[in-house]
């Protein structure tokens, strides 16, 4: 790890602690932990933010861990979003507020300039049905999302913005190439009813599993389940009209049918 990354984590493990505020890791680095840093799988692609799932129960302990970060820890605010602080090396971290401080809508608005505002359909529900830790470098110890946790999320994300999140389909279909080997464990032992169909694959399997453990998440909030399923329901309408599945051929380099039917047995297992 990149030392001036590790002075980051425990700038900010320290702050957290200070004010008694649970946390997990999310986005790219989360995936990336799962896939290279725990499975040696490469991930599809990188990048250099930092992205936490920070729980607040109440906007005036957000604004003062921003504060005491800025003014004590060594970041520097964002101009063009108040929800990004900026680490010495120019890295971008991204505090995401969930709990209380959401409205009755699931927005966060807090004081700032630039962005100031955000839906975070799913944080919540994930945290709740449970994260795993993982240690970095020996010394440090995070919740991590959940590989179903940031599919579920990537979906949500590129379905707010098609025209610009076409990657996020493309980082779910490098999960779900490897997501067998990296949930086997799980799959065994708490999915073996899938295997008493001889003719279903690994990969199938696989993509119903991730439908399953979806639902696990999403059951905890009707919206959020039936945004979900609204998702899976019109990317499984047909061949030509299903923009997930033709995205995901970049990947998988194989047919917009053979997407689909991936598609329909996530949507199998997140409804089943």
């Amino acid at each position: 790890m990149n030392p001036q990354i590790a002075d980051m984590l425990v700038a900010l493990e320290q702050a957290f602690v200070r004010f008694g505020i649970d946390f997990y890791l999310v986005g790219a680095v989360a995936r990336d932990i799962w896939m290279s840093g725990i499975h040696h799988k490469m991930p599809q692609r990188t990048t250099g933010d930092i992205d936490f799932a920070v729980l607040i129960n109440d906007k005036g302990v957000y604004e003062q861990l921003k504060k005491y970060l800025i003014e004590n820890a060594g970041f520097s605010p964002s101009h063009d979003n108040a929800f990004v602080l900026i680490w010495k090396d120019k890295t971008q971290v991204d505090l995401l507020p969930f709990g209380i401080i959401e409205d009755e809508n699931r927005r966060v608005k807090v004081d700032g300039t630039g962005f100031t505002s955000m839906e975070l359909p799913g944080f919540r529900e994930i945290y709740e049905e449970g994260l795993p830790q993982v240690e970095l470098e020996g010394r440090h110890r995070f919740k991590l999302c959940t590989l179903p946790g940031i599919v579920l999320l990537k979906l949500i994300a590129w379905h707010d913005r098609p025209e610009v999140r076409r990657n996020d389909i493309l980082d779910i279909s490098n999960i779900l190439q490897h997501f067998f080997e990296m949930y086997d464990e799980q799959i065994w032992t708490n999915h073996h009813d899938l295997f008493d169909d001889e003719t279903a694959n690994l990969q199938v399997i696989a993509a119903r599993v991730m439908g399953r453990e979806m639902k696990r998440i999403a059951r905890r909030n009707q919206k959020l389940y039936q945004r979900m399923f609204q998702i899976l329901e019109a990317n499984t309408t047909s061949a030509q009209n299903s923009p997930m599945a033709e995205i995901m051929t970049g990947y998988f380099k194989n047919t917009v049918m053979d997407n689909l039917q991936l598609i329909e047995q996530i949507k199998l297992g997140f409804t089943e």
